[in-house]
């Protein structure tokens, strides 16, 4: 079959509106996805430059969800000193209403010790987040990463506070115990003479509350235990003061990573966002010019059909 040949005008008409078609087709894709450039075809350089700076954000978002869970293992830990400290408070309170009790209610005030003893190392075990324990062992650490540059991170070593190496309560005896961190500060030289008169051992004593053969001898070691307790309840807000700094710096860290983030995805928008505005002002001249070119075809034609006039 022989190609139709087409007139010059008709032609020219109707690659113009083929043309015209396309950019209505583009323009109505622009207002569907409100993207310029939605892949490599319409802008090449533009595309791949925004889908670097999305990749960045996406990675920097997964960074801040790291860091927000290492924020919160902190806050753990932190809830957990916050208690320990209540229940310290509590034993100085025991041991201060023992002094005015008989033997027999020194036992019963003894056992209380010892109860509270126990609850503070069930704080200490409980206070878990995802599996990590930052205060029954030193061994534990928590590791945030704020980039891929190695150096970028912060750790945070753990602490022992568990029972043997926070407050002890005696298998035998009806004892209580306190243990290292809280003899290393022995703030006075009458605390220290009362440590070395008492047998202190590599920084371990032990109160014997119920078997203190005289008030006075009892009073002297109520006295050592609260100076014991108020090193010990110095020890845990000087931990807490350093875990809460922490703290601090990893939400800076997290602001810091949203913002970044949001000025990351602000650039690979501006590669390829469409302007509604613009393109809907271009849909509606471009409809007009369609309606325009059909006409000049429509014309076009007729000028041909004048050519049926001759055989008439």
């Amino acid at each position: 079959m022989a190609d139709i040949t087409l007139s010059t005008a008709v032609r020219s008409n109707l690659l113009s509106l083929q043309s015209t078609s396309g950019f209505i087709e583009r323009t109505q894709g622009r207002l569907s996805t409100g993207l310029s450039v939605a892949g490599p075809v319409d802008d090449a350089v533009k595309f791949f430059q925004a889908k670097s700076l999305s990749d960045r954000a996406s990675d920097l978002m997964n960074r801040k969800s790291s860091i927000e869970q290492g924020i919160n293992a902190l806050k753990t830990a932190l809830e957990a000193t916050s208690a320990m400290e209540k229940l310290v408070d509590q034993i100085k309170g025991v041991i201060d209403s023992a002094r005015s009790g008989d033997p027999t209610q020194r036992e019963a005030f003894n056992k209380q010790i010892g109860d509270l003893g126990q609850q503070l190392s069930h704080i200490v075990g409980d206070a878990t987040y995802q599996g990590l324990n930052l205060l029954n062992s030193t061994a534990s650490s928590l590791s945030v990463r704020f980039s891929d540059s190695a150096d970028s991170k912060l750790k945070v070593d753990g602490i022992n506070f568990e029972l043997s190496g926070f407050i002890q309560v005696a298998t035998g005896g009806g004892s209580f115990s306190a243990v290292g961190l809280t003899f290393e500060t022995a703030a006075t030289e009458m605390g220290q003479k009362l440590l070395s008169a008492l047998g202190f051992v590599a920084g371990i004593s032990t109160f014997e509350f119920s078997t203190a053969a005289t008030l006075a001898s009892f009073n002297e070691q109520a006295d050592l235990a609260v100076l014991s307790l108020d090193a010990t309840i110095s020890n845990l807000r000087a931990e807490a003061a350093k875990m809460a700094g922490n703290v601090a710096i990893l939400q800076v860290r997290a602001d810091f990573t949203q913002e970044y983030s949001n000025v990351l995805g602000s650039g690979a928008s501006q590669l390829t966002v469409a302007d509604l505005n613009e393109e809907g002002a271009n849909l509606l001249a471009l409809q007009t010019r369609q309606q325009m070119g059909i006409q000049a075809l429509s014309f076009a034609g007729q000028s041909e059909q004048a050519v049926l006039g001759l055989f008439r």
